[in-house]
């Protein structure tokens, strides 16, 4: 009887010892999943959003800060006022006077990209039921940030951003590539509500929508340093560009 105790007792723990060891691999092996996941997350979707949104903050910062200290416009995206006029100008154009102005909507064009992007794959993204919501609608201030004072049209936006993409290399257009697009009126059209947007700015007009959209820009910026982690995105590249403080 004893024999046949010790025996059943001697199954059961290795049974038991199986079954731990099962779900104990089972837990690192989800465990790694997960963090391969949330590290796909961060790569493909939340840096590049951090990247562009940093970009556009300095830029913008950058354009005020001229307007401010020369009183009223910002010459340097003034060398042109009428965007039909873009599709005449010569490659030179684009690589001398004209490239601030074009620089700036090719940065923002980018940004609509990466925003549209996460738009529509939000879904698919792992994040916190709280984190998805307060995502979008940092998205949807910001969008709104863009539009208002008739600038840059709801769904003008994502169509901005889609144009920057080329789906058969899966990759974005270059700056030079973006610059081909504006020399061919038919398809420079599309935009055109982002070339104005940056032309009025010059002008000095509308400024409060330029503060507006970076403090949206502030606001998910800084949503994102907390679930990518790996600081304070804008605080480190005005620091890195030898800027304390706007």
């Amino acid at each position: 009887m004893k024999e046949v105790l010790t025996a059943i007792i001697s199954a059961f723990t290795s049974v038991l010892v199986v079954l731990v060891t099962y779900g104990l691999n089972s837990y690192r092996e989800n465990k790694a999943k997960d963090k391969q996941e949330a590290d796909r997350i961060v790569s493909t979707y939340l840096n590049p959003l951090r990247f562009y949104l940093v970009e556009n903050y300095f830029r913008l910062s950058e354009i005020l800060k001229k307007i401010a200290n020369d009183g009223e416009k910002n010459e340097k995206l003034l060398y042109i006022t009428n965007v039909k006029e873009i599709s005449e100008q010569s490659p030179e154009w684009f690589n001398n006077y004209g490239c601030y102005l074009i620089s700036s909507c090719y940065m923002t064009a980018r940004l609509f990209y990466q925003l549209d992007k996460i738009r529509q794959e939000l879904s698919y993204l792992r994040l916190s039921k709280k984190d998805d919501t307060e995502l979008i609608t940092l998205i949807t201030i910001l969008s709104r940030c863009f539009r208002q004072d008739y600038g840059i049209y709801y769904l003008i936006q994502p169509s901005i951003g889609n144009d920057m993409y080329l789906a058969s290399e899966k990759r974005l257009i270059t700056y030079r590539e973006f610059c081909q697009l504006l020399q061919n009126p038919e398809s420079r059209v599309w935009f055109d509500r982002l070339l104005n947007f940056y032309i009025e700015t010059g002008q000095g007009q509308k400024l409060k929508r330029i503060e507006d959209i970076m403090g949206a820009i502030q606001s998910m910026s800084l949503f994102l340093d907390r679930v990518a982690g790996g600081g304070k995105s804008i605080k480190e590249r005005l620091e890195a560009e030898g800027i304390k403080s706007l």
